[in-house]
């Protein structure tokens, strides 16, 4: 165990105390602090204007929640007046819904009937007389429209008379100018026709020369058509025979394409079917045949079987490199696999110690749960009982509460009905002075304010007079 001096104890406590404030450093703190309190007023400072940025949506916030607040405000005061409404009308309905209250509004509207069927029987007393003035209103002016009819047509009479003269005079003037225009027509008719007659005889002549005339170009256009016909047969059959050649041609033609397919075909086959050897043989045979024929199809045909060997030998070549290729996938899988299957194995290993550790870990605290429930059961047995306990006490207490309350409400009930029994003596009142100023009869009114306080009326309750 090594130990320290007194003066290296000291130098370590002194190192992590904070250093002594002597007068220079105090009156620059202070002359540091009254600067920094002014320039925190300043809006035009890099700092005012970083805290500006940083503060202005909790500023927004902030006016924004203001403002919903004012409105939540005024809503509620809404709601206030409203709510204050809906009770009051409630309450008046209600109490319109009373058996009083609905015994004087029958009885105000029976009397309210009467003075109607009052007032009818005097509208009708004065429409009938107002129908009786107007009946003989109507008969004084019938009387005066029959006389002025009578006058009116004998002068329309008289009128007639006169226009029968004069349209008798005119209808026989107009005979005579009919005759004359009848007269007039037929002439002019019978000059039409000798002119319409001649200038038929005239159209006949004109139409033979014209059907001479057609039947003449007729016979020339059908000469020409015959020439024509001629020339074009000949055409024909020249067409026909160049056709013939040709089609002979790509006969020929087409029989040289199926046999050089045919071989073609032949020589694949057996290019396919033997190997290296019987293929040279094959192309030795092959170039022997162009020998012999010395063609420029034959050449052709050369040409395409040299093509093909070389064809085959570079799709074999690439089937090689492709199986290469393939082998070496499949080793690169192969080996994927088995690295991923040790994975999976150590993961496994991993996975099913973890999941021991955490079922022992959830037996453990099942345990422990287990028996702290059996402790809460036995401490909320004993809150139970206290409160059975308690809840009989304030069952009592209750019980004294509510038969206070009982007579406290038939109190009330007593009060209400007093209040509503002067509330209605006054509606009643006001009711039954109007119906006095409009002069109505205020017998049922009257009937209404003095009944007896009833919970169920009679099915008839009006009033007679």
């Amino acid at each position: 165990m090594s130990s320290i001096s007194r003066s290296e104890l000291r130098r370590m406590q002194m190192s992590v105390q904070p250093p002594e404030m002597t007068n220079s450093e105090a009156r620059r703190q202070q002359l540091k602090k009254l600067s920094d309190e002014r320039v925190s007023h300043w809006p035009n400072t890099l700092q005012a204007t970083r805290k500006k940025k940083e503060n202005w949506k909790k500023e927004k916030m902030a006016v924004e929640e203001l403002s919903r607040q004012k409105i939540d405000r005024e809503e509620a005061e809404l709601q206030k007046r409203l709510r204050i409404e809906s009770i009051r009308r409630a309450n008046t309905i209600l109490y319109e819904q009373t058996d009083k209250m609905k015994n004087l509004r029958s009885q105000q509207m029976y009397s309210d009937v009467l003075a109607d069927r009052t007032e009818q029987i005097e509208e009708k007393k004065i429409m009938r007389k107002w129908e009786r003035d107007r009946e003989d209103s109507y008969n004084i002016t019938l009387k005066q429209q029959l006389v002025e009819a009578e006058a009116r047509e004998k002068s329309e009479s008289e009128m007639r008379g006169k226009k029968h003269a004069e349209m008798a005079i005119l209808i026989q003037e107009q005979i005579g100018e009919c005759q004359q225009t009848v007269v007039d027509r037929l002439r002019s008719e019978k000059r039409d026709g000798e002119l319409v007659k001649k200038k038929a005889e005239d159209d006949l002549q004109r139409d033979a020369e014209l059907q001479a005339e057609k039947a003449l170009k007729a016979r020339l256009q059908a000469e020409e058509m015959q020439l024509a016909n001629q020339k074009l047969k000949q055409l024909k059959l020249t067409l026909e025979l160049e056709e013939e050649k040709e089609g002979e041609k790509r006969k020929s033609d087409l029989k040289k394409k199926e046999d050089m397919a045919l071989a073609r075909k032949k020589m694949e086959k057996l290019r396919f079917a033997e190997k290296q050897a019987t293929r040279q043989k094959m192309i030795d045979r092959a170039c022997e045949e162009l020998n012999k024929k010395a063609t420029s199809e034959n050449v052709r045909l050369e040409r395409q079987v040299e093509e093909a060997r070389i064809k085959e030998d570079n799709e074999l070549e690439l089937r090689a490199q492709k199986r290469q290729r393939q082998r070496e996938a499949i080793e690169r899988s192969r080996h994927i696999q088995m690295e991923l299957q040790e994975q999976r194995r150590k993961a496994d290993v991993e996975e099913n110690q973890r999941l021991a550790l955490h079922y022992e870990r959830k037996v453990k605290e099942m345990e422990y749960e287990e028996a702290s429930e059996q402790v809460a059961k036995k401490e909320k047995n004993r809150e139970v009982r206290a409160t059975q306990e308690a809840q009989k006490m304030e069952k009592r207490q209750w019980l004294a509460a509510s038969q206070e309350e009982q007579l406290k409400a038939d109190s009330q009930k007593l009060a209400v009905m007093e209040e509503d029994d002067a509330r209605f003596r006054t509606m009643a009142q006001g009711v039954l002075e109007e119906a006095k100023r409009e002069g109505k009869n205020t017998y049922p009114i009257m009937k209404a304010l003095t009944i007896k306080d009833i919970t169920l009326l009679p099915a008839s309750t009006g009033s007679r007079v």
